[in-house]
């Protein structure tokens, strides 16, 4: 994998034809949803959904340090977003989110939209039972977010 970079936000830089990798949490319930619902969705790029924790994963990605502590996207020329920006890279992946993922991204709306993903992510255990799926004790993120947000 080339060098990384932390992306904040999307940008014209990443091509049509590239493809994301999207790796998440498979041990949070909210992480399970959210990717079986960006797998109904219709996306405008090759979207690849890995378990952050399965071995390819740590094969190709281990050398990321927020693997597995945090949503991360990948494409295939190396830039690499994480948490906040990972989630509008998602949004931007998609048909039907795409113009939101833009607005999102403008600076009058940025800080509102990453304050929207830190709030859920800080409470991805409660989403998680709200939706059906009981709380995890081992959801690694959800314990990191709680640490470093706590009110």
């Amino acid at each position: 994998m080339p060098a990384t970079t932390t992306e904040t936000q999307p940008d014209a830089r990443t091509p049509a034809g590239v493809r994301l990798t999207i790796l998440y949490d498979e041990r949070c319930p909210l992480c399970v949803r959210a990717r079986d619902w960006l797998l109904s969705q219709p996306c405008l790029v090759e979207v690849e959904l890995l378990a952050a924790g399965s071995p390819e994963a740590r094969e190709r990605f281990g050398a990321v340090p927020w693997r597995g502590r945090e949503l991360v996207v990948a494409d295939d020329a190396g830039h690499v977003w994480v948490g906040p920006g990972a989630f509008m890279m998602c949004m931007w992946a998609t048909a039907r989110f795409r113009g939101w993922s833009y607005r999102f991204a403008q600076p009058a709306w940025a800080p509102f939209a990453e304050r929207f993903f830190l709030h859920v992510s800080k409470r991805r255990h409660r989403w998680g039972a709200w939706l059906g799926a009981g709380p995890r004790s081992d959801c690694t993120y959800c314990d990191d977010v709680r640490l470093r947000r706590a009110p």
